[in-house]
């Protein structure tokens, strides 16, 4: 039986078999284009949520975080969004920065970063602020700008009563609250030591 299709105005017709095997082709690339196109749409919304994310930074997961957290020996202690004890130096002085250079490599500032206006507070965190210190917006608490310690770990404190260019406390909320009732006695009993107290417990 032959195969070739009669001939209309323009010559010889393509046989059955290379028609079919044209119509397949062309199936075929179309159903290329339309996955081509599937993939495409795919990736869009990806690509605007990382330029959402490169727009709105603070939005991100590196935004600080302050909450209470327990650390073995101590307690009570506030950390940071990684588990890491936060600590303060009595050094520290309106206007006057005592951890510096070499210093701050072992004691991280808890600097905010760029697009974050304060810090978070976890539940049942109060006295939080921002200072602008040498290493950026500090984040402070009760006036004190914190600090980590570079050898700590979640849940473990090395460097309660260090000194090192100054002396470095953990930021214990149980401790700060023993201290103001004892200023406010010193206050209204009218204390010599009352004012310097109260100077204390904004800046140690």
């Amino acid at each position: 039986m032959d195969d070739t299709m009669p001939a209309g105005p323009g010559g010889t017709q393509p046989s059955r078999p290379q028609a079919r095997r044209r119509a397949l082709l062309g199936l075929t690339l179309f159903g290329a284009a339309l996955g081509v196109a599937a993939l495409a749409a795919t990736a869009l919304p990806v690509a605007a949520s990382q330029h959402s994310a490169a727009k709105h930074p603070a939005a991100a997961t590196n935004r600080v975080v302050v909450q209470l957290g327990t650390v073995a020996k101590y307690g009570h202690v506030l950390v940071d969004q990684k588990g890491l004890p936060l600590y303060y130096d009595t050094a520290v002085r309106p206007g006057h920065w005592a951890c510096k250079g070499a210093c701050l490599t072992y004691w991280p500032p808890l600097v905010l970063p760029r697009g974050q206006k304060a810090p978070v507070a976890g539940k049942g965190v109060t006295g939080l602020g921002v200072v602008k210190s040498p290493s950026g917006q500090q984040v402070t608490w009760h006036g004190k700008p914190l600090y980590t310690f570079i050898r700590d770990s979640k849940g473990k404190a090395f460097g309660q009563g260090l000194v090192q260019d100054g002396k470095w406390w953990l930021a214990q909320p149980v401790a700060a609250v023993a201290k103001k009732t004892t200023t406010t006695k010193g206050a209204t009993s009218g204390s010599s030591g009352a004012t310097t107290t109260t100077k204390a417990s904004t800046w140690a």
